[in-house]
């Protein structure tokens, strides 16, 4: 998370922006900034809240597709449906 919050910083920083400016630009708190540069856990709603604020949601919408492979696009292609599951916890 330090990785991303460092890469963030660096954004910032070339767009000439201070923490309280974009802190102002997105209604967060400057300590909210802080933490996220840091590579603390802040809500998502922060995040995109910057990204925002940042012109970055293109991002966002490259790691995450309109559309994904429905089940019916996966049986037309011969690929099973897959389902998630939950792994059995160890008991001591």
């Amino acid at each position: 998370m330090s990785e991303f919050g460092a890469r963030l910083r660096s954004r910032r920083l070339e767009r000439n922006l201070t923490m309280k400016a974009l802190a102002y630009e997105t209604g967060l708190n400057r300590k909210t900034i802080m933490e996220l540069e840091a590579g603390h856990d802040v809500r998502l709603s922060s995040v995109i809240k910057v990204f925002r604020a940042m012109h970055l949601l293109g991002i966002l919408n490259t790691a995450l597709p309109d559309t994904l492979p429905g089940s019916e696009a996966l049986s037309a292609r011969g690929q099973p449906r897959q389902r998630a599951y939950r792994l059995a916890e160890k008991k001591d």
